[in-house]
């Protein structure tokens, strides 16, 4: 092997080494610790606040028995609104609804530490959100999956850069139980500015 030739295999071995130190600090069990902590019905009260279980459990009820092909519908008609830019009547339906403002003032009061909160239903439909979402639909998506069918009591994704902050950023889903049975009727979503964890 050439002198160039090593020089390339050890460049290579280095960004490969590079790539799994970044993968392993992402998963990192003190920042897991932190955030399951920050999502924790302790520290976020609201969690099980009536309001907010009401809202996803009317939803639920509304949606019993709905159809996959019902639910792509919405989707597609959400994603093609949010697309084009223009008006998008359910997305302004959801986002000024009651628990929308409620999530809104829990965004607002966190000092920082919590950047976006999403609420889904049981089919994982949109119940409420803080920020503008691409679809209405998250059932096809992890942070459902993993939380309402997979039966994870969090999924989290690996901390990424916001482009317009440049906070380091991390989605947590975790269930929404019904206190008076504490049986799952939701997921909620909340994404957190991981350098505020431990404010």
């Amino acid at each position: 092997m050439t002198q160039a030739r090593f020089w390339i295999a050890g460049c290579a071995i280095s960004l490969l080494c590079a790539g799994t130190i970044s993968m392993a600090s992402a998963a990192d069990p003190a920042l897991e610790g932190s955030v399951r902590k920050a999502v924790s019905p302790q520290a976020q009260t609201w969690l099980t606040d009536p309001a907010v279980v009401g809202a996803v459990k009317s939803q639920n009820a509304k949606h019993a028995g709905i159809a996959q092909s019902k639910i792509d519908e919405m989707d597609d008609q959400w994603k093609a609104a949010a697309k084009a830019g223009g008006a998008n009547p359910a997305f302004d339906a959801v986002s000024s609804n009651a628990v929308s403002k409620q999530l809104k003032q829990v965004v607002a009061g966190s000092n920082g530490r919590i950047v976006e909160i999403l609420l889904m239903d049981d089919h994982g439909l949109n119940v409420g959100q803080t920020a503008g979402t691409s679809d209405f639909w998250q059932g096809d998506e992890p942070k459902w999956q993993k939380v309402f069918t997979g039966n994870a009591d969090l999924y989290m994704t690996d901390p990424e850069k916001d482009d317009k902050s440049g906070a380091m950023l991390t989605e947590a889903s975790v269930p929404l139980l019904d206190p008076a049975g504490q049986q799952k009727i939701g997921v909620a979503m909340i994404v957190l500015d991981t350098a505020k964890l431990g404010q």
